[in-house]
């Protein structure tokens, strides 16, 4: 058994929800589910503080993400059966007790590591200016179909909820992207995405919402024109804009009630005018029915967190619930490990079940639960056991002090209001989120 995961800071829900994705398991349906009433939500701040088991309580889903939740007049839970909170609690439940079970619950799957934007905070852009190919061995490409199948065949058949088609790159490049998420909707797997929305043409989300999408988050960094295309190199604030709300218009006219949308960016780096930018974001999506709003909150690529992370107690919940695929197979149990050093198995040879279930695996899981997540080199330099413990606010703010890196990685952290952590980078391109779990790569 575990030691109760500590939360964030008081009155946030423990751990990342599967990235970017929102709690969830088993086929959508248009029939409301029994559940209790969502607590009461300021339209900036966000929800009361959790008070119970119910994963919609809290706002924040990891270390470095929280998240406004829809009002009751956009509220998709309703339309789910049953097994989506079932699905959630034992989701829960994995990471507090440490039980990995017989299979992961989610599958990680990146369709193709290519992208046609250059964002500021991204990971790929941060090794691709730097010439580094270690995240993407014999550069980018595209996902082979039969891999995507059998990952998803076995999902299905050995126990998986649900399945989430980002990492590394933009999903809706990949040319088979509406049969991938036809397939895994057709094996009653909620299917999740995360995309920058700028090639959602009207044509492609129809298909996509008529293929059995559940789950769709845009990631769209400000809500201002000359700030977004900064910050999202090689994207048009306007056409994207409009893809966002031809979407939803599809979404709303074919009454996919049950179909979750969230919009999320990632905080900029001066404190000043935050709250400003959080109300005219909310303000904007919100007016176009957008259910859930998220923030990012980064941390700097580039640094070694382990100073920070001496003498803390950290068990990575992920380990027991969750893998992730890259394009090419390889697999391991981290979205944040963009350099691949926690890969451990491959499924152009080996099954799902058998890389679950590995040595690898085991050893990795098992240094974990006796306490010696500093053995392992990429758990290490991670950023999530520090900024995990940082329940107290101000304690961190004196790490950072403690800590000092370079001018143009530096960490800026303002006085948090209504229990919300802020951590930005003071170098701009020099930061990222760490998920769902890391970015996201938190559900």
């Amino acid at each position: 058994m575990l030691p109760p995961p500590r939360s964030p800071l008081p009155g946030g829900v423990p751990g990342p929800v599967p990235d970017g994705a929102s709690p969830g398991g088993g086929p959508a349906r248009d029939v409301p589910a029994d559940r209790e009433p969502s607590p009461g939500t300021d339209p900036v701040s966000g929800p009361e503080p959790a008070s119970g088991p119910d994963p919609r309580s809290g706002l924040r889903r990891s270390p470095t993400y929280y998240e406004i939740p829809a009002p009751p007049e956009l509220d998709w839970r309703p339309y789910r059966p049953a097994s989506y909170l079932e699905y959630r609690r034992e989701w829960d439940r994995r990471g507090r007790e440490g039980d990995a079970g017989d299979f992961p619950l989610h599958l990680d799957i990146d369709p193709t590591s290519r992208c046609n934007l250059r964002c500021r905070m991204c990971p790929r852009t941060w090794f691709t200016e730097r010439g580094e190919t270690a995240w993407a061995p014999g550069g980018p490409g595209d996902m082979d179909f039969g891999l995507y199948r059998d990952a998803v065949e076995e999902g299905a058949r050995l126990g998986a909820k649900s399945v989430k088609l980002n990492f590394l790159g933009e999903p809706l490049l990949h040319p088979r992207i509406v049969d991938m998420v036809h397939l895994a909707s057709s094996l009653d797997l909620w299917v999740m995405m995360n995309t920058n929305a700028a090639l959602l043409t009207r044509e492609l989300g129809r298909a996509i919402l008529k293929a059995g999408l559940t789950d769709i988050f845009f990631s769209f960094d400000s809500p201002y024109p000359e700030e977004y295309e900064r910050v999202r190199a090689g994207a048009s604030y306007g056409e994207t804009l409009s893809n966002i709300e031809v979407f939803m218009a599809e979404k709303d006219r074919t009454g996919r009630r049950h179909v979750q949308t969230r919009a999320s960016m990632v905080l900029p780096e001066d404190p000043a005018g935050r709250e400003t930018i959080k109300r005219d974001y909310v303000r904007l999506f919100r007016s176009m029915g957008v259910a859930e709003i998220g923030f990012g909150l980064p941390t700097v690529m580039g640094r070694d967190y382990a100073p920070l992370n001496e003498g803390l107690e950290f068990v990575c919940p992920d380990l027991f619930r969750r893998i992730f695929v890259f394009r090419d197979g390889a697999a391991g149990p981290c979205c944040g490990d963009w350099e691949r050093r926690l890969v451990v198995g491959d499924l152009g040879r080996q099954s799902i079940s058998g890389i679950w279930h590995s040595p690898e695996y085991s050893e990795l899981r098992g240094k974990h639960l006796a306490g010696a997540f500093m053995a392992v080199p990429a758990c290490r330099s991670c950023s999530v056991p520090y900024l995990s413990d940082a329940g107290d606010p101000w304690w961190l703010l004196g790490q950072v002090r403690r800590f000092p890196t370079r001018v143009s990685e530096g960490i800026l952290m303002t006085a948090p209001s209504e229990g919300s952590l802020e951590l930005c980078s003071s170098g701009i391109g020099a930061f990222s989120l760490v998920s769902s779990s890391f970015k996201s790569f938190l559900l």
